[in-house]
């Protein structure tokens, strides 16, 4: 809940502490905000994957971030080229849609759930479970971030055509 308001709030700040070289120092804060500002799209979009994988449907999950990323190329040849704005903009854009998308088709199948608000519960020893399961992914998924902060740091640190060839090459 508190990281789109935190990258909103802190973007410079975050900027700078991943180095962001000065002539992309604006266009990278900018970034920040607006994939921010998008954060609970991308949330949902990972949510509504793991409810597809977790039926034993892998293939919608694919589909779906394929069409995102589609509409993410196009929205930046749009976005960037042709009005000369931010390419982040395409990318929230992007996770909107394949939220959207997800949404219809969770909707249009039949589910082995049904999600209202009086049959939502929580069951203790299953959340149990998931959390002794995650918690090791999830420190694992921290660590690999943490490092590629580091490494974008340095590489930023280098000048906007490293940073760039790096952005490229990810």
């Amino acid at each position: 809940v508190a990281m789109p308001f935190a990258g909103v709030i802190f973007a410079p700040e975050i900027a700078a502490g991943l180095k962001a070289p000065r002539d992309a120092f604006n266009q990278t804060v900018s970034y920040i905000r607006v994939c921010s500002s998008g954060f609970v799209f991308i949330i949902a979009y990972n949510v509504m994957s793991g409810v597809f994988r977790g039926v034993g449907d892998s293939v919608m999950p694919l589909i779906s971030v394929t069409i995102a990323s589609v509409f993410n190329i196009i929205g930046d040849l749009f976005f960037v080229k042709g009005m000369g704005m931010g390419a982040a903009i395409a990318t929230v854009m992007a996770q909107v849609i394949s939220v959207i998308l997800s949404m219809f088709i969770i909707s249009k199948r039949k589910m082995p759930f049904i999600l209202t608000k009086d049959k939502l519960r929580i069951d203790k020893s299953i959340a149990k479970r998931i959390f002794s399961l995650g918690t090791p992914l999830l420190l694992q998924d921290i660590l690999v971030s943490i490092s590629f902060l580091f490494l974008l740091a340095i590489t930023n640190s280098r000048g906007v055509i490293v940073s760039a060839g790096v952005g490229i090459a990810e």
